[in-house]
């Protein structure tokens, strides 16, 4: 059943619930409170609705997830949210390597991981986010991680039940428990017991009022729904952000509780791990039970009322954020490993959909990486490519829109997927563990005041001073400093791939510069690209051959693009000319 229409029709059996209800108290107080009875089965029937929508939406999906397994998911999403997790746990942890943005914006992985996502929870995006950009450095510990992919791959009916517990947990549209977990919680909770009193008084009240029928009780009611209410808002301003996402925390941890059932011998890490903490915490569940909304409700404002003039929510707040702050970090765990296995799950039916993807091999060389028929992973139908490369870098030459970015690109991905999912879309690859870094598309930035020369001057120094002291640097760049004179790029771009060269780093450049070639065809190995020309135009091979490519097809394109005769006559006379001094 479409969940929109499930809301609709929930509000509106709620709203006919409470008429009957308004009904059957009236009577109660006009004629007999035998009526009062008649609310226990309205009581039950409300409940009842409540579960039959939640059971038909959560089979909607359920069958969604069995049938679209291995296929892409299209949806918004919104990354600033996601990688917040990648964010707190880099802080955490800042002796660890990570794709820094320039890297991550480079080889275009934001795509790479909207192609990957097929997570069903929040934790599960913002940790397949977090994974995509944590480089692993040991074989086992992707072997590791590529066994419980396999169980995912292989086993459908295990991976059906944990489908069905991640659905269940779903997803939070904007969700702030990474804020909750990773920061000190703050929260003033002076106004505990003003709060726990005054939630009474309009129920006493209420009852004092159908006992004894006199008018006094009503005025307190009123009075104290009014106490209530600017209570209520007092108190939300500051809790708002905790009480939007303790909801959501609830369902995690409850979520853990049943995926620690499943059994599988090769899930016995995640299961005993998230059985402990589970255990551990569960008091929070109990305390936080109805904090975040009834959902489908929010929509009518019927709960917001009665929330806020019981102060339920606040109550439900001061009673289990202390434990929250008492047991961050094992909810930060919870979150992790629940987020890890959802995201392992995602990988698996993202290897599912693809046609062809080999494990890699890995080896203790310094400075090694071969791979055969290498293709990027986004573009359909590509040519693929082989190398071989040892020790020396690879100068990489050839005209205008021959492939040499795409290729450049394509190392780089497929060396990110190797060490963080195991896999790369190639039919050999065996490489060196590396630290990847790219210096490809830096832009100008303008609000900061700073040029195009300026970024990439920036974005090679940060590649020099990471340097590859413990493991191999895979560093590739396209076109060293285009933004500034010939003469200071070439003589630059000499120093620097010769420093690279002798400080652990492996080196993929391209250029237009033919002169770094023979000034460097000793230190590195030269491939390039180039075009053939037909009477249709420029036509691209887009295959990788072994030496320097010594045409240019920069004019050719003006003439291929219908440019004055004149424009491209005079440059070529120029090009000739200047060839001859």
């Amino acid at each position: 059943m479409d969940e929109q229409f499930a809301n609709f029709l929930t509000n509106i059996l709620i709203l006919i619930a409470i008429f009957i209800a308004a009904v059957l108290i009236n009577q109660a107080i006009r004629i007999n409170y035998i009526y009062l009875v008649g609310l226990i089965p309205l009581i039950f029937i409300i409940f009842m609705i409540f579960y039959v929508r939640k059971k038909l939406v959560l089979e909607g999906l359920y069958q969604t997830f069995i049938k679209e397994w291995g296929e892409k998911v299209d949806r918004k999403r919104n990354l600033k949210k996601i990688r917040s997790v990648f964010d707190y746990m880099s802080e955490e942890r800042e002796d660890e390597f990570y794709l820094d943005d320039q890297t991550w914006s480079d080889l275009t992985m934001d795509e790479i991981y909207k192609q990957m996502d097929r997570t069903l929870s929040s934790p599960g995006e913002e940790l397949l986010y977090k994974i995509l950009r944590t480089p692993l450095f040991k074989e086992e510990d992707l072997k590791k991680r590529n066994e419980i992919i396999n169980l995912f791959q292989e086993d459908k009916k295990f991976r059906e039940e944990a489908g069905m517990y991640l659905l269940k947990l779903n997803k939070k549209k904007m969700n702030d428990v990474p804020d909750l977990l990773w920061n000190d919680i703050d929260a003033d909770t002076r106004l505990r017991p003003v709060c726990m009193i005054m939630a009474i008084v309009p129920v006493v009240s209420l009852i004092a009022f159908l006992v004894t029928r006199n008018i006094g009780p009503l005025f307190i009611i009123l009075i104290s729904l009014v106490v209530n209410y600017i209570l209520h808002n007092n108190i939300k301003k500051k809790i708002t952000t905790y009480v939007s996402c303790i909801g959501y925390l609830n369902a995690i941890i409850v979520t853990a509780s049943d995926i620690s059932k499943l059994d599988n011998e090769k899930f016995k890490e995640y299961k005993d791990l998230l059985g402990e903490l589970s255990k551990k915490v569960f008091l929070i569940v109990k305390r936080s039970v109805g904090v975040g909304r009834i959902e489908g409700l929010d929509q009518t404002g019927i709960m917001e009322i009665l929330y806020a003039v019981l102060l339920f929510e606040e109550n439900q707040f001061f009673s289990c954020i202390n434990l929250i702050k008492k047991y961050q970090e094992d909810l930060k765990k919870i979150y992790v490993t629940i987020g890890e296995i959802d995201a392992l799950l995602s990988i698996g039916a993202y290897r599912q959909g693809l046609k062809n993807y080999f494990h890699p091999e890995f080896t203790s060389e310094d400075r090694y990486l071969e791979a055969r028929d290498l293709v990027h992973p986004l573009i359909e139908e590509a040519v693929s490519n082989s190398i071989s490369i040892k020790e020396k870098g690879i100068i990489l030459t050839g005209s205008n829109m021959s492939g040499k970015s795409t290729f450049l690109r394509t190392i780089g991905v497929n060396a990110v997927l190797a060490q963080s999912i195991y896999i790369t879309t190639a039919s050999y690859y065996k490489a060196s563990f590396f630290k990847i870094m790219t210096s490809i598309s830096p832009e100008d930035n303008i609000m900061g005041g700073k040029s195009y020369y300026f970024r990439e001057a920036e974005a090679l120094l940060r590649i020099i001073e990471e340097g590859g002291e413990d493991y191999s640097l895979l560093c590739i760049i396209d076109e060293i400093f285009r933004g500034t004179n010939p003469v200071e790029r070439i003589n630059a771009s000499i120093e620097i791939l010769r420093y690279l060269e002798v400080h652990n780093s492996l080196a993929v450049v391209a250029t237009h510069d033919i002169e770094l070639t023979d000034m460097l065809k000793d230190k590195y190995n030269l491939f390039y690209f180039t075009e053939d020309i037909d009477k249709a135009g420029m036509v691209f091979d887009y295959k990788l051959k072994e030496g320097v490519c010594r045409t240019r097809n920069a004019v050719k394109l003006l003439k291929f693009l219908n440019y004055p005769k004149e424009i491209v006559e005079r440059t070529n006379r120029r090009i000739e000319e200047s060839s001859k001094v």
